[in-house]
């Protein structure tokens, strides 16, 4: 499973940055010298009062601006629906949140996915999800830009399997420049016109992003799935998926009540 999350490193030293950075204060008063002279005019006076003045006043109002944005509504973002595969009826839904230039990733695409589809999304017993989790670089983000591109044309799900086939080893070095997506668009048989022009504008990019940042706040990896909202993070093997769904099965809901979910909240 690739990790898209380093370890914090320690504060070091003694005690908290605050009681150091407190204790540096409490020193240079102590070597401060005393003042002398006469006592302050009332120029003087004026003088020393007027900047911490300027400054509440500049402190109340920098405080207004930062509330005011944080009661603004965020800026609307379109076109994000997931694209789903499988019956709207089946009894358990898998997600999988997961990376076009991740290892694991590719692996699992290509080692389980075929395998799992046939199984569990051709016989209805499951609807599957899928949730960009672009965080490799920008090739993540234009080829997950590209398979919503070719979803426009109802081929998601082959540029999906096409890309997991395409990566290279090491992720942004040019296996989803714009040049190869469009390549592997004209080699699944997209309308080229329409397909490019869309790779080339980032149409859905706002989407993918607003996608990943919600797969990112909810794992520390990819890929990782759910099985009826219960979550599952790594490389999963057809037993442990086939366990997971079993277990989910006997406590779906009834289609009823299930709804859809293939718009993001």
């Amino acid at each position: 499973m690739a990790n898209r999350h380093s370890p914090t490193p320690g504060s070091g030293g003694k005690g908290t940055r605050a009681e150091r950075r407190a204790a540096t204060r409490q020193d240079a008063r102590s070597r401060q010298a005393p003042r002398s002279g006469p006592e302050p005019t009332i120029l003087q006076l004026g003088r020393r009062w007027l900047f911490p003045a300027v400054l509440v006043v500049a402190v109340i109002a920098a405080g207004g601006i930062i509330a005011s944005g944080l009661t603004a509504s965020p800026a609307p973002v379109a076109n994000i629906v997931r694209p789903v595969e499988g019956q709207a009826t089946a009894p358990v839904t898998v997600a999988e949140f997961s990376d076009y230039q991740c290892d694991y990733c590719g692996r699992w695409a290509r080692e389980v996915e075929a395998t799992f589809r046939s199984k569990f999304i051709a016989t209805g017993q499951v609807r599957f999800e899928w949730h960009d989790d672009a965080w490799e670089g920008q090739e993540s983000i234009d080829a997950a830009n590209a398979a919503r591109c070719a979803g426009d044309q109802g081929k998601f799900w082959e540029m999906h399997d096409l890309l997991y086939t395409s990566q290279n080893a090491t992720p942004n070095t040019g296996a989803f420049s714009k040049d190869r997506l469009k390549a592997l668009g004209a080699s699944l048989g997209l309308v080229t016109t329409t397909y490019n022009a869309c790779v080339d504008s980032g149409t859905y990019n706002a989407a993918v992003r607003s996608d990943t940042a919600i797969s990112s706040g909810a794992f520390s990896g990819t890929p990782a799935f759910t099985v009826n909202g219960t979550p599952l993070v790594g490389y999963q093997t057809m037993d442990e998926l086939t366990a997971a769904i079993t277990k989910a099965a006997p406590a779906a809901p009834s289609a009823a009540s299930s709804g859809s979910a293939s718009a993001v909240p």
